[in-house]
């Protein structure tokens, strides 16, 4: 219904003059459109499930991963406890049941030979697991322990290389279908624009008969508009909650990555820690302290951020201090950012364990790390979690309340925090304001619609300008955007309810209508000026309104 009376407030009232042949024509084109139109819809599903089939393939080998990694560990503490306790092999029985299901489905959803070589490396490795805690079982852990070093360990590299491999073929098989997918979106689009265009000028002549229906309708519009104002707010906030669900899966996997990091150095620590007093004279255990002091105030350093010449000249240094594997210990050096301090590590670095006290900083310091890289993912979450809990809360009282202009303002932006990033520039003006008397919840919707049409006008990035002065007896919000512009046809009518530019389904044509009605309730008033290169919408509110 709502879509009729739409259709029905922007039809044209004249009517066209047909052309020779124009009935046959005007059928012969929409068939032959929708015929393509579904050919291409039928080519953009399949591409789609075989883009969600390499997500799901890639998602499997994942689980597959950390399955492993936790029989991994589970092979260790037999080896810690020598022997395999019930708890132990109740575990051990969760985790292969876990792993064939995981197998069994992806056996299931691919057929393709590129996994035969990964299939085989598991069930190598299974099988090798199985001698080593049968081993365990029968009491002879160090024999246990020499298999898994000497073969084991070897069968878990050539995996986990073959599935990150894996992985990222998957990731490529989905970007490339992904982008088919879009491709044939935007060719149906275009032929469902003809195929409308066409039957548009069909029936432009019946237009003249239906004056009296759409007066008729009119009235039923106005009656609708409550009804209308509600849904665009659910359909504002359907969209911001999708993009605050992205923006929490970022510093969840952060999250998740560090720990898992977190894990395996912790394992390699409590492994060493027993043998720094045994393999380290007093004064090399000094050296090694300052080691771990001066890396836990560093970060990691990127193996791209590496100059190769400073590797070969700190690889040529360690070689005369007699370090032995000498190019290894420079990559850890260099990641630990302790490059320039080696003459006061030479003493550690000479040592005959050296390059396992190395190691062991190394691994301290990865721990250290990842703490810091959680509690930055779990501030950054809090911050979103905050930001949509503004947005979403909704005031039935219907009193007017003080509105801090600036806190609204960054809430939104918290809620497109990742369209921002893809090349968005912000720059922010934020003069001290006094709190205005208003209605807080409506008006974070106005700066909503107004920044997102602003971001939606910089495809290609660009500059963002958010400012608050105190004007007139008032607060102006200006909002500048570096987008292309709106012509002076498209600013006569943009405030206009169902008037919108965007293609078919990814605007209502409410959101300017909607925020213009919450400002005159706010007895302010908005108003835009554009140029191409420079749109500035300014709304300006009483600081006591009547």
């Amino acid at each position: 219904m709502l879509n009729r009376l739409k259709a029905l407030v922007t039809l044209p009232k004249h009517q066209l003059s047909a052309q020779p042949n124009s009935k046959l024509l005007a059928w012969v084109i929409p068939t032959a459109a929708v015929a393509v139109a579904i050919a291409s819809g039928m080519t953009i599903y399949q591409l789609q499930q075989l883009a969600e089939q390499s997500t799901s393939k890639r998602t499997l080998l994942t689980q597959v991963k950390e399955q492993t990694s936790r029989l991994n560990a589970l092979e260790w503490e037999g080896f810690s406890k020598g022997e395999i306790d019930e708890d132990l092999r109740e575990e051990l029985a969760e985790n292969q049941q876990s792993s064939n299901e995981i197998l069994a489905r992806l056996r299931t959803i691919s057929r393709e030979s590129e996994l035969n070589r990964f299939f085989d490396l598991h069930a190598n490795y299974q099988s090798e697991i199985s001698e080593v805690i049968s081993l365990i079982k029968q009491g002879k852990v160090k024999e246990a322990m020499q298999a898994s070093a000497d073969e084991i360990d070897e069968i878990y590299d050539e995996m986990y290389a073959e599935i990150s491999q894996l992985e990222a073929i998957y990731s490529e098989q989905k970007r490339q279908h992904s982008r088919l997918a879009n491709l044939g979106t935007a060719f149906s689009l275009l032929l469902a624009a003809a195929a409308i265009s066409v039957l548009s000028h069909q029936f432009s002549k019946k237009l003249l008969q239906k004056n009296q229906d759409l007066e008729l309708t009119l009235k039923e519009l106005q009656q609708a508009q409550q009804q209308l104002i509600q849904q665009e707010k659910m359909a504002a906030l359907g969209q911001l909650i999708a993009g605050v669900a992205h923006e929490i899966n970022n510093p969840l996997g952060a999250i998740k990555a560090s720990a898992s990091n977190s894990h395996e150095a912790l394992e390699e620590v409590l492994t060493d820690l027993p043998h720094l007093y045994d393999r380290l004279t007093v004064e090399e255990i000094a050296v090694f302290w300052y080691l771990v002091r001066q890396t836990s105030k560093r970060e990691l350093i990127a193996p791209s951020q590496v100059d190769r010449s400073l590797k070969r000249q700190i690889t040529a240094q360690l070689q005369e201090y007699g370090v032995e594997d000498a190019r290894y210990m420079a990559d850890l050096l260099i990641d630990m950012g302790m490059y320039e301090q080696l003459n006061e590590l030479k003493l550690l670095l000479q040592s005959v364990h050296g390059k396992w006290a190395v190691q062991f900083a190394y691994s301290l310091n990865c721990c250290f790390l990842n703490n810091h890289t959680i509690l930055r993912a779990v501030d950054r979450s809090s911050k979103i979690v905050f930001a949509l809990k503004n947005y979403a809360r909704f005031d039935q009282t219907g009193q007017k309340r003080p509105v801090r202009v600036a806190d609204g303002l960054e809430t939104v932006i918290q809620l497109y925090n990742s369209q921002l990033k893809r090349g968005i520039h912000i720059i922010r003006d934020y003069q001290n304001i006094p709190e205005l008397s208003g209605y807080p919840d409506e008006l974070i919707q106005v700066w909503t619609n107004l920044i997102h049409n602003a971001i939606q006008a910089m495809p290609s990035g660009g500059d963002l300008t958010i400012a608050t002065y105190e004007v007139a007896q008032g607060v102006e919000v200006s909002i500048t955007d570096t987008g292309s512009g709106i012509s002076m046809e498209v600013q006569k009518r943009i405030f206009d309810a169902f008037f919108t530019t965007k293609p078919a389904g990814e605007g209502s044509g409410l959101g300017l209508y909607i925020s213009q009605k919450i400002i005159n309730k706010h007895q302010g008033h908005i108003k835009v000026e554009s140029q191409p290169g420079h749109t500035e919408f300014k709304v300006w509110l009483p600081l006591a309104a009547a």
